[in-house]
């Protein structure tokens, strides 16, 4: 399994967060620079580890313009991913 390169769309696996989206924005050492649009925006990026995290779906291939751009390519990748497992949003 490959590491998580800037702009893929990661799961959290652990932590308080663990079950969210981000996309990676960048690195700091063996640490992700974390983002998902909402509470943790491009200027205030989370820092997590990458052993801690999943790789979800490949990013946009660019950076994102705004936080906008963040949240709808998290929300494609939820979709994507209910559909791989044949699921509706939402359901447990």
């Amino acid at each position: 399994m490959r590491a998580p390169e800037p702009y893929d769309v990661v799961l959290s696996l652990a932590g308080h967060d663990a079950g969210t989206l981000y996309m990676v924005t960048g690195t700091q050492g063996q640490r992700l620079l974390l983002c998902d649009g909402r509470l943790r925006k491009l200027e205030n990026p989370k820092t997590k580890s990458q052993k801690h995290v999943r790789i979800v779906a490949e990013g946009p291939g660019g950076p994102p313009a705004a936080d906008k751009d963040i949240r709808q390519t998290l929300a494609q990748a939820a979709r994507q991913a209910a559909a791989k497992e044949g699921r509706l949003l939402g359901e447990r």
